[in-house]
Order: C-alpha cells, then structure tokens, then sequence
C-alpha cells in the first residue's frame, strides 16, 4: 500500500483522510535543474539512458510515459515535464505557463466557501501519454474528507488534465479538465445502481450528484487505432478502481447526462464513473482501498485493476449502449459464499482482510501480449493470470527483499517481466531465471524505489521502457535523495 494513512468510518465506509498537497512542495524551474544543479546530457551507459535534475527534473518523480510520437511526460509533483525521446532536457509545465488546472488550497479552509489563500495546482501524480503529443495527467486532490462537509471547491479539487505538447515551440496547453462524477439523477445510491430513471427521492447521490474520485493515481489508454475504444483514458486512485474519460463519447452514442446538467458538470462530460471490486471488512466496513495498478489487454482493450485488497476486469465495456458495466471473473468465492463474487482474491484472505498478513496489497499489474497478467504485490511477490483465467504465483528469489514488489512491466519483446522492488531496486525475470538489473555508474537514484513502469511499444522502432525512480525521503517526508527517470531500449 505504498504508505500509511490515518483512516477514518464514515457512514460505515472506511476511507484515508489525505489532503490536497500532500505531496512534495517542492518548486522547480526550467533553467535552474533545481537548487542550482548543473544541466547537462544525460547519463547513457550502454542500453541505459538516465535523466535526473541535470536534465531539469525535479526530485520528485511519481510517473513516466510516452506518447505516440515517442514524447516522454514526467509527474514531477510540482509540475508537468515534457521532453522528445532522445533529447538531453525536459521542460516544465504547470498553470502559469500551460494553464494546469488550479483548484487545490489549504485544507485548512476545506469547509470555507471562499477560501483567504490563493489557488494552486495540485500535486502532479499520474501521466499516460495518448495520440502523439497528447498526455492525461492525474492530480491529486482531497480525500474522501472532502465529502465529510466540505466547500464545493473542496470536493471538486484534483481530477485530471488533458494537455497538448509542441515540441517545435517547447509549449504545452491544458486543453480541457477531467472531473470524474456524475450528475445529479444518475446514481441511486440505494441500491448502488447507475444510469437507472428512477430512485429513492431522498436519495443524496440521485439529488446531488455522486463526487468522491478526486485523487487521480494511475491512468491507462488505449492505443489500439482498430478499436472503437481507441483513445480512451482509464483512471483509478482514491475510491475509485475504475473510470473513464471516454474518446469521441458523443461519436459514439454515449447517454452523456453530464451534458445540459449545468456548469458544476462542464467538467465531467464524457466520463464515466465508477466500479471497484470492495469488500466488507471484519468489523461491516466498506473496504474500498485506492487503485494504483491499471492496465489494458492488448488482445482485446479490456481493463483490469486492483484496489490492493481485489483484482478484477471491467466488463461489458466498450458497449456504450448498455451502460451498466460490472466487474469479472464471476465465480463461487472459495470460502464457502453461497453467492457468486466478481473479482480475484489472488491471496486468499485468513481472518482480516484489511490488517491482516494475507491483505493482497497489490500494487501493480501488466498485460503480456497474448494476456497474461502479472500482478505485483508489496508482501507476496508475483502473481501470474495466465490467459485461461489460471493462477500460479512467484516469489522473489531473495528473501532478504521480502516478497516486496511495488512495479511490474511485462516486456512485449520477449514477455521478460520487469520487476521494481518495494525496498528499491529493480529485477528481470527471464526464461525462468531471476536477475539483478544493477548498471555499473548508474545514477544512485537508480537503486531506489521503481514507482511505475511504462513500456512505448507504438512510437515507432524498438519499444523503450521507462522506469519512474522515486525519491528517498526521511521520516518526515523531506528528500533526502532525488530520484530520476531510466530509459531501455536493448535486448
């Protein structure tokens, strides 16, 4: 689960009480490589190419990707980073000088209509590159504390921007914000049911709307230009395992009831929002954990995702004309469930599911090219789907590194997998054998923390795989070492 939060039960959910900003504070500029770091070309070594705050990053990297055309994007926390593959700079991009979305404030003001302090940008989590020069990034925005009487600002902080990035004038421009919610008279939260014509009239989410996904911490789209989903952006974070931005959602005849709902929902057209495969917790709690493990079928554009605790898929999706959409594998829960479930409890749980040392506590999950999935886990290692819907597992070959897996990339050259270890460092496992990615000269923050790893497979040439290192921070949260970016192209 990445790190500890304060949870609190609120209408018998059990919810993480973050706070917008909670991420890094951390300002960095273009021309500075921050803190007067010295810019100069990256570190290449061999196959390897490594950028860091020499190549104006921040210290502070959450998320790599690429786009079509090859264009790499860094979550740097304090701002978006946009480079061309192969280019020795990123450029930085934030509200001032591309128009990212400002709505976050200080918490301390969250039940304040008008806050005394200004706007900022949210912490920049999450990014997943789309059509060439086309990136969706993920903010982060308050938790679900939010809804506990808060300001309308307040739970409409964080979401996600879509952003269009020039290369030939090294400009970027915010081209519309996400909200992922839904409008009044969509959801009955009597009886969980979306899209329906009628509910409970004292039905809060039917009156109001239904607003609760606003921390934005994994996105996956579609880059199959055959399906009718192409370009379509699934988000998962806080809450919510499952959400789309829909591409060309009126095209395709999607019931967009955001549209007309009034200017609160401008923001919301073509979403859809949300599915997670919860449980109840020992004591009735709503355990619905937070989602930072996404990915995308390559045979057939189906989502799958994990909320830590249950791992599951999207069904009837992409049809946008039945819109109720569920979750899979449907089957018989093996403890004995007279009713079936519609996920994977890959661990099996033995007593609390939520405290207990058999919480899956899945942190990543990647598709092979004919759609295994391997799914990663902080505290049991790997878990292999294979195409049938079988299960087999994997532990680390060490146990010194305690199962600790916190990313994990099926390689589509060869379907090696990639694995980013929960105490740093980084494994390959390959024709049946573990080894350790270790480069002589390396960049130390390439010994750290893997916070996610992306794979472009669709820019053009070799596919290149990009590796988020994380910062290392004490016990307060300050950097006490910057992390960077990895870059592989080889065998």
């Amino acid at each position: 689960m990445g790190r500890k939060l304060p949870w609190v039960v609120a209408a018998g959910v059990l919810w993480a009480v973050t706070g917008c900003g909670s991420g890094s504070s951390s300002r960095h500029a273009n021309d500075s490589g921050g803190g007067g770091t010295v810019l100069g070309p990256p570190v290449v070594i061999g196959h390897w190419t490594y950028y860091g705050q020499g190549q104006a990053l921040p210290p502070d990297i959450r998320d790599v990707s690429a786009d079509e055309g090859g264009n790499v994007y860094v979550a740097g926390v304090d701002a978006l980073y946009a480079t061309t593959r192969g280019a020795s700079q990123f450029l930085r991009f934030d509200a001032a000088n591309a128009g990212l979305t400002e709505n976050c404030n200080d918490a301390t003001y969250m039940k304040i209509d008008n806050p005394p302090t200004p706007y900022t940008l949210c912490p920049v989590i999450s990014v997943a590159g789309a059509a060439p020069g086309k990136v969706f990034v993920g903010l982060e925005g308050f938790g679900i504390e939010a809804e506990q009487g808060g300001a309308t600002w307040a739970i409409h902080t964080g979401g996600a921007d879509v952003v269009t990035f020039d290369p030939a004038s090294r400009s970027a421009q915010k081209q519309r914000h996400v909200f992922m919610a839904s409008p009044p008279h969509v959801v009955c939260g009597t009886n969980g049911e979306s899209f329906v014509t009628s509910c409970d009239p004292t039905d809060p989410w039917w009156n109001n709307g239904r607003r609760l996904f606003r921390q934005v911490m994994r996105i996956a789209v579609n880059h199959d230009p055959s399906s009718v989903a192409y370009g379509d952006a699934w988000m998962g974070g806080n809450h919510a395992t499952f959400s789309v931005l829909l591409n060309n959602a009126a095209a395709r005849g999607y019931n967009d009831r955001a549209v007309g709902a009034g200017p609160e929902w401008t923001d919301a057209i073509g979403t859809w929002e949300h599915l997670h495969p919860a449980i109840y917790g020992l004591y009735g709690e709503f355990l619905v954990g937070e989602t930072h493990a996404l990915s995308i079928d390559p045979r057939n554009g189906q989502v799958w995702g994990s909320n830590e605790i249950r791992t599951a898929y999207v069904t009837v999706y992409p049809d946008l004309a039945d819109l109720q959409w569920w979750m899979g594998p449907i089957f018989f829960d093996p403890t004995g469930a007279t009713s079936p479930v519609s996920y994977y409890d890959l661990w099996p749980d033995s007593g609390d599911p939520w405290s207990g040392p058999t919480n899956d506590q899945v942190r990543s999950i990647s598709h092979c090219m004919d759609g295994t999935v391997w799914v990663g886990s902080l505290t049991h290692g790997l878990a292999r789907i294979d195409p049938s819907g079988a299960v087999s597992y994997l532990s680390l070959p060490d146990a010194s590194l305690k199962n600790s897996v916190n990313a994990v990339a099926c390689d589509p050259a060869d379907a090696s997998v990639w694995i980013g270890l929960g105490n740093g460092g980084l494994l390959r496992y390959q024709n049946g054998t573990f080894t350790t990615v270790a480069i002589a000269g390396a960049p130390g923050f390439a010994g750290q923390v893997v916070q996610s790893i992306q794979v472009d497979r669709w820019s053009g040439g070799n596919r290149v795989l990009y590796f988020a290192f994380g910062a290392t921070k004490d016990a307060t949260g300050r950097i006490v070492s910057a992390g960077g970016v990895g870059a592989y192209d080889g065998p």
